[in-house]
């Protein structure tokens, strides 16, 4: 049985080399993932391998804008398929011969596009990873990233979105069907990280507007797994990074400490194989 470490962290376009090492090596990552990062993934993996283990630089020619992808996979081993300014979806081969889809992904943000337009924006993503998984036949896909809508928002639950559950048992069924057409789940455990009730954070962006309805906590930050893949996925390791290891990433109100790291805090997982 080997493991697999996955972390995603929006960093808000700041140079948070010190930061992403720190993590890095404090809850040896495996794939890291990063959205709005300023640095190249060249000086990013130099960081990286000031001590081991080493890290490789994924796909250095990307032609996704909003996404840096580095692993200790040689690049060979992570292969990318498809990509996009927005997404970026890889063929991850395991040392153990088992191999899934990744995307990471960073969708299109309220403050510029309508809930409309983000539930439209939902479910042409949806179909495009629809049509990668049918093109190279594997159902094995693991989506991650800032999608910049809650779980319980429209284009992140419905048939033609992303179509996420928050239940294991649910997505288990593989697919439903609404008027003759079939649609695959997604399940989406982030809904587990909601609230402060085993933990000091309630969501991975916090903000306060004045408006009569504000959630203030928000779950931008999220995890979607085919069903093939949910016996993988090991449930108690999905949590919300407050702290590098070294210095903490959140206020004295535990709130992201956006003015000096991130306003987004960083999300973890791991599979098993």
């Amino acid at each position: 049985m080997s493991t697999l470490n996955i972390l995603f962290w929006n960093v808000q376009k700041k140079d948070l080399t010190a930061q992403i090492i720190n993590i890095a090596h404090n809850k040896d990552v495996d794939i890291l993932i990063l959205a709005e990062n300023p640095v190249s993934s060249t000086q990013l993996v130099q960081a990286l391998n000031t001590k081991g283990p080493y890290y490789f630089q994924n796909n250095p020619l990307s032609q996704c804008r909003k996404i840096t992808v580095v692993s200790k996979f040689h690049y060979d081993s992570i292969t990318p398929l498809e990509e996009t300014s927005r997404l970026t979806t890889r063929h991850v081969h395991l040392p153990t011969g088992e191999d899934f889809l990744l995307t990471g992904l960073h969708l299109v943000d309220k403050g510029s596009f309508t809930t409309e337009s983000q539930n439209e924006a939902a479910s042409l993503v949806a179909d495009q990873l629809l049509k990668i998984e049918n093109r190279f036949r594997i159902n094995r896909h693991i989506v991650v990233g800032d999608f910049n809508m809650n779980p319980f928002e429209i284009g992140m639950i419905k048939a033609n979105g992303f179509h996420g559950t928050m239940s294991s048992e649910v997505a288990s069924n593989v697919s439903r069907i609404v008027q003759t057409r079939e649609y695959p789940y997604f399940y989406n455990p982030t809904w587990s990280l909601f609230g402060d009730l085993n933990k000091d954070v309630s969501g991975t962006y916090y903000y306060k507007h004045a408006e009569h309805v504000c959630y203030e906590w928000n779950l931008f930050d999220q995890v979607l797994i085919r069903p093939s893949l949910v016996t993988n996925f090991v449930k108690n390791s999905l949590e919300i990074i407050k702290t590098d290891g070294v210095s903490s990433l959140v206020t004295k109100r535990n709130l992201p400490n956006q003015k000096t790291y991130s306003d987004h805090l960083p999300l973890f997982f791991t599979l098993k194989f």
